[in-house]
């Protein structure tokens, strides 16, 4: 193990990871935060809720 950090330098691995780290993290956020798109956050009562008023906004009532 000790000659892997001899080529590589500990404090950039260190480094990398962290930032692929935040990367990910931060991709998986934004996904989630944008759920009516992906259409991922459906468990929700909320999200429901205002799917339901769009759908219902968007169609004139029928008479």
């Amino acid at each position: 193990m000790w000659r892997m950090w001899r080529m590589v330098d500990p404090r950039k691995a260190i480094i990398l990871t962290g930032l692929m780290i935040a990367f990910i993290s931060t991709s998986i956020h934004l996904i989630q935060v944008s759920g009516d798109r992906y259409n991922i956050n459906t468990w929700h009562p909320d999200t429901v809720k205002a799917a339901k008023a769009a759908n219902n906004a968007a169609m004139p009532p029928s008479k």
